[in-house]
């Protein structure tokens, strides 16, 4: 039996062809469709969570805090690179390839070739300046190792075609296998206590893994092979350099200090910190599992700028209330997180975990921010928040880390990655209109989490108690406000209506 026919992923003859011929903002049951991906890709991610989560808390038990640092800055060190090997195609192609369905086979070959090319120069380049970096001897072996899990970049993107056609169940069960995978291999490592190595090379045999499926399961979905477009190689890269460029910008503010604390304080410090980024990191996941959903939706209805400025609208609402509810349970339950997660070994991670959190709220802010830029033809733009952002969080961390070490670390990125997506665009015409439109929902959300966190402070009983407490008056506040309104759930109840019609 075929993977595509166990997964009972298969679709009538016709009803790709049929669907695609209509515009997808104007696709019948559209709302359903986008209710339906969204709650697999949640369903998906939040499987995938807990599995890495696992591993991580396995991880972390199993190397200690110093090994743990080491581990942290092999990846941290390689992420300065990822940049290079993805290059921004992913979101670029979703948005041509959902206007021009028909040729995404060509689109995807294209990209594949460009992708190789250049995944294969990112190890190269990486494994050559580690020794600049203080990466030599048995760490730059490892690194050699783990970067070869950016080889496998150009198998991944056909699964683009998930994305596109609305098939996000394929993407979200091979990320919950990757992960299970990820997991048990974690659990046999521990069990036979290996060293680092053997970790490193099985996150890079879990990455091949996950390649592979994705490689096989999304070529039944092209109707053809495809072929490399050279007038369309110089499109694809231009329009992708800028997001590229953007990504490098991101890695270096959101991995630099971890670099930072392995060369100016130690390993030991950066294992703390690496636990605490950890669990502030899974739930980056929410708002990719969304936007996966409403990116191609905002590529076609670009055009409609009222019914744009209603998605738009609405995502910024939910993902600002989701952003500030974990971090008023998280900044209040930090202690008792870490300590039921990674034991009293890393105690010290508890007040890195609660300022960390909070820098969720620029992330999920972002994600909008990006995808909204993606969809009106701007990525050109997106390298200046991340420029910013990159300068203050290298500055920040120069002048907070010799002082107070990965707490410092801990606010430099709260610091600059608010600076870069909610404070720095509005300076430019461009960006300002939808930077306010997300602010006139994250100033009183986040006003909201930061009086609900305080008053939180003053009540007696346990970390959960006190964490169940904050959540309700942020919630029962955001209700008077009406930030959380009737319209929502009358709108929730209409798609689970027409997903259920759509099932039936």
């Amino acid at each position: 039996m075929s993977t595509e026919a166990s997964l009972n992923l298969e679709q009538p003859a016709g009803a790709a062809e049929a669907a695609s011929s209509v515009p997808l903002h104007e696709q019948p049951g559209l709302r359903g469709r986008v209710l339906q991906n969204t709650a697999v890709n949640i369903a998906g991610r939040g499987l995938a969570i807990f599995f890495s989560a696992g591993a991580a808390v396995l991880l972390a038990r199993f190397l200690g805090a110093e090994k743990l640092g080491e581990y942290g800055a092999i990846y941290a060190y390689l992420a300065l690179f990822a940049w290079l090997a993805t290059f921004g195609f992913e979101p670029v192609l979703v948005r041509e390839m959902s206007r021009e369905r028909e040729n995404a086979s060509n689109l995807l070959r294209t990209a594949m070739v460009l992708s190789t090319f250049l995944s294969v120069g990112t190890v190269a380049v990486a494994v050559l300046a580690a020794p600049l970096a203080g990466y030599t001897g048995y760490l730059r072996t490892l690194l050699v190792l783990a970067g070869l899990e950016y080889v496998l970049t150009p198998l991944r993107l056909p699964a683009l075609i998930f994305q596109v056609d609305m098939r996000q169940w394929y993407s979200a069960t091979i990320n919950v296998v990757r992960q299970g995978v990820w997991f048990a291999m974690i659990v046999v490592l521990w069990l036979f206590g290996a060293p680092l190595l053997y970790v490193v090379g099985g996150r890079v045999l879990a990455a091949a893994l996950e390649s592979w499926v994705m490689w096989r399961c999304s070529r039944p979905l092209l109707k053809e092979r495809g072929r490399f477009l050279a007038d369309h190689a110089g499109t694809i890269f231009s329009h992708s350099f800028p997001i590229a460029f953007t990504s490098l910008l991101a890695m270096i503010y959101m991995r630099i200090d971890q670099v930072m604390l392995h060369k100016m304080v130690s390993d030991s410090a950066l294992g703390q910190y690496v636990a605490a980024v950890k669990v502030s990191e899974l739930f980056e996941a929410l708002p990719s599992a969304l936007m996966i959903t409403i990116a191609p939706v905002l590529a076609v209805s670009v055009a409609d700028p009222q019914r744009f400025r209603n998605y738009t609208d609405r995502a910024f609402r939910y993902f600002m209330l989701g952003a500030c509810a974990l971090c008023v349970v998280l900044s209040v339950a930090a202690g008792l997180v870490v300590r039921i997660l990674y034991g009293k070994q890393f105690a010290p991670a508890a007040p890195l975990l609660a300022v960390l959190i909070w820098s969720e709220v620029p992330v999920f802010f972002a994600s909008v921010v990006v995808n909204v830029l993606i969809a009106q033809r701007k990525q050109h733009l997106l390298p200046i928040p991340t420029l910013a952002g990159a300068a203050a969080n290298i500055g920040i961390n120069l002048v907070l880390i010799p002082r107070y070490g990965a707490l410092g670390a801990s606010w430099a990125t709260l610091v600059s990655y608010t600076l870069a997506w909610m404070v720095c665009l509005l300076l430019f015409k461009e960006t300002r209109a939808v930077t306010l439109q997300g602010l006139r929902y994250a100033i009183p959300v986040a006003g909201l989490a930061l009086l609900a966190g305080t008053i939180s402070a003053f009540a007696l009983g346990s970390p959960i108690a006190r964490a169940c407490a904050a959540l309700g008056v942020f919630l029962l506040g955001a209700w008077l406000t009406r930030l959380i309104q009737t319209c929502d759930v009358d709108y929730a109840v209409q798609a689970l209506k027409q997903s259920a019609e759509k099932t039936a």
